[in-house]
C-alpha cells in the first residue's frame, strides 16, 4: 500500500474512522528491553528513579528517549521489565497519525496488548510463550498469570520459508506465497532447516531467561499469531522444542467479544487479533506499556518544576533581602559590641600590669607576659632545688626498660609521673627507683588500672620534692 503513510491513507478513506481515539503499538524491533531490580515498591519512587537506574544501560541520552516498564515480581524490592524507545519515533508515530485521529491515548510494544488479555485469563500458565511472527521479523513475549516477563524480537519470519518453499519447487516467491498452505511439510524437507536457527535461538533464549530467574519454568503453553503463524512444519517443530501444547490464537473464541456472525465468516485469527486486543486495550496504563503516558507524565513534571521555580525564586529574593538586613543589623550590633571588650580588655590589662604604659595589642602583650613567667617558673623545682630536667634525667636512667611513661611535670614542690607498666611488680619497682632519687622525699601513688584492650597497668606517681 505504499507503506504505512499509504496504508494510514487507505484505511482512513472510509469516514467512519475519522476524528477517532487511537490505541497504537510500534513494532518490539524498535525498542531495547532491560531487566532491573530496586530495592522499594513504591510507584512513585520507581519513576523517580528508574532514569538513573536505566542511564549506565542505554547507548543515547537520557533527553533522547523515553521509556516505561512493568512489574514482573516482588522480592526484597521490585523487579521491573523496561522499554527504552527513541523520541524521534514516538514523534514519527504520532504525526503520521495526527492528520486521522482526534488524539492518540496509547502507544504500546507489538504483541504486548494481545499477551496482556491472555495473562488475565483465569487457566492462565506462570509460564507461557506468545510468539508473532510475521513477514520479516517474529516477536516472542514471555508471560505468566498476570505477568509480562520478556520481549524480544527474532530476524525471522514467514518470508525465510516463502523462500525456502520458492527455492524448493523452483517457482517464484509470490506463487510459493499463495500456495504454501497447501504444501504438505514432508514434501518440503528444507523448510525445517530454514526454521532450525531461529527454533535453537528461542530455545536458548528461553533456558537463558529461566536459569537467570527472569520466568519461573520453560513455557508450559505456546500461542501463535500473526501472518506467519500458519508457517508449515513451525508448529510441529514448536511441539518438539517444547514440551508444551501450542496453538492458534483465537480471541474470539474467548466469549469476550460479540460479532456479526457475517463478518465472522471472513474474520483471521491471525491477521486481526493483536489489532482486536489494541482496540480492547484500557487508553491508560493497563498491565502493559504506554509512552505516551510516560510523555505526558514528563511533561507536566516541567511544567510542575516551572511553577515550583518560580515561587522558588520569589521566595529566594525575599530570603536574600531579609538576609541583607539582618546581616547590616548584626554587623552594627558586633561593631558596638567590639568596642566595648576592647574598653574592657585595656582596663583589665591596667589592672593586672600598671606598670605598662603603652598598649597597642593587650592579648599580644599579656600572652608575651605570662610566657616569660613561665619560662622563669618551669626551669626550676624552687628557687634553692635542682631543675625539672634534673630529675627526670636521674629518673629517666633510673626506669627499667619495659615503663612507658606519657606525662611527667613539676608543680608546686611535688613531681607526677603518669605511663604504662608491664604489671603491678614493674610499677612498684619503678616507684622504689624514683623513691631513691636525690631529689625526691617521699612517693605515693595515684589512681592506678588494668588496661582494657591489652595487657599491662596504667599508673599515676606521685613524688615529694625535696626543698
Amino acid at each position: 500500500a505504499g507503506g504505512l503513510a499509504g496504508a494510514l491513507e487507505q484505511l482512513f478513506s472510509d469516514g467512519s474512522f475519522t476524528g477517532a481515539i487511537c490505541v497504537s503499538a510500534l513494532p518490539s524491533r524498535s525498542f531495547s528491553f532491560r531487566d532491573l531490580q530496586l530495592p522499594f515498591r513504591e510507584d512513585k519512587k520507581i519513576r523517580q528513579t528508574l532514569a538513573f537506574a536505566v542511564e549506565p544501560l542505554i547507548h543515547l541520552p537520557l533527553d533522547e528517549v523515553w521509556m516505561d516498564y512493568v512489574i514482573t515480581g516482588h522480592g526484597k524490592g521490585t523487579d521491573l521489565f523496561v522499554a527504552v524507545v527513541e523520541k524521534k519515533l514516538i514523534g514519527e508515530h504520532k504525526t503520521l497519525l495526527a492528520p486521522y485521529v482526534r488524539e492518540s491515548a496509547a502507544i504500546d510494544v507489538g504483541t504486548v496488548p494481545l499477551a496482556s488479555i491472555f495473562v488475565r485469563q483465569p487457566d492462565f500458565p506462570s509460564s507461557a510463550l506468545i510468539l508473532d511472527v510475521g513477514f520479516a521479523h517474529s516477536t516472542a513475549v514471555f508471560a505468566g498469570k498476570e505477568r509480562i516477563y520478556h520481549v524480544r524480537d527474532f530476524f525471522f519470519g514467514a518470508k525465510n520459508v516463502t523462500q525456502a518453499v520458492a527455492g524448493a519447487l523452483q517457482i517464484d516467491p509470490e506463487t510459493a506465497w499463495q500456495i504454501e498452505n497447501e504444501i504438505p511439510p514432508e514434501a518440503l524437507p528444507s523448510v525445517g532447516g530454514v526454521c532450525t536457527p531461529f527454533l535453537n535461538e528461542l530455545k536458548n533464549t528461553s533456558l537463558f531467561l529461566r536459569d537467570r530467574g527472569r520466568i519461573p519454568d520453560l513455557p508450559a503453553r505456546i500461542l501463535l499469531t500473526g501472518g506467519g503463524a500458519r508457517t508449515p512444519g513451525l508448529s510441529e517443530a514448536l511441539s518438539k522444542l517444547f514440551p508444551a501444547p501450542v496453538e492458534e490464537s483465537n480471541l474470539l473464541a474467548s466469549g469476550r467479544f460479540k460479532m456479526d456472525e457475517a463478518l465472522r465468516a471472513s474474520w483471521d485469527p491471525a491477521i486481526m487479533d493483536n489489532a482486536l486486543a489494541l482496540a480492547a486495550r484500557p487508553p491508560g496504563k493497563g498491565s502493559g506499556f504506554n509512552f505516551l503516558r510516560r510523555e505526558q507524565e514528563s511533561n507536566g513534571d516541567r511544567s510542575d518544576i516551572s511553577a515550583v521555580l518560580k515561587k522558588a525564586a520569589l521566595a529566594a529574593g525575599i530570603v536574600v533581602v531579609l538576609a541583607g538586613l539582618e546581616l547590616g543589623l548584626d554587623y552594627w550590633g558586633m561593631r558596638l559590641k567590639l568596642a566595648n571588650l576592647k574598653r574592657d580588655i585595656i582596663s583589665e590589662y591596667k589592672r593586672i600590669d600598671p606598670q605598662t604604659t603603652r598598649i597597642v595589642d593587650p592579648i599580644a602583650q599579656i600572652k608575651g607576659r605570662i610566657a616569660e613567667a613561665k619560662k622563669f617558673s618551669a626551669g626550676r623545682v624552687s628557687p634553692t632545688s635542682a631543675t625539672a630536667l634534673d630529675i627526670l634525667k636521674e629518673v629517666s636512667a633510673a626506669a627499667p626498660k619495659d615503663i612507658l611513661l606519657h606525662t611527667f611535670s613539676v608543680e608546686e614542690g611535688e613531681a607526677s609521673f603518669k605511663g604504662e607498666a608491664p604489671d603491678f611488680d614493674a610499677m612498684d619497682a619503678f616507684k622504689k627507683r624514683i623513691e631513691g632519687s636525690t631529689y625526691v622525699r617521699s612517693v605515693t601513688v595515684g589512681a592506678t588500672s588494668l588496661m582494657k584492650e591489652q595487657k599491662g597497668v596504667e599508673f599515676h606517681l606521685k613524688a615529694a620534692l625535696k626543698r
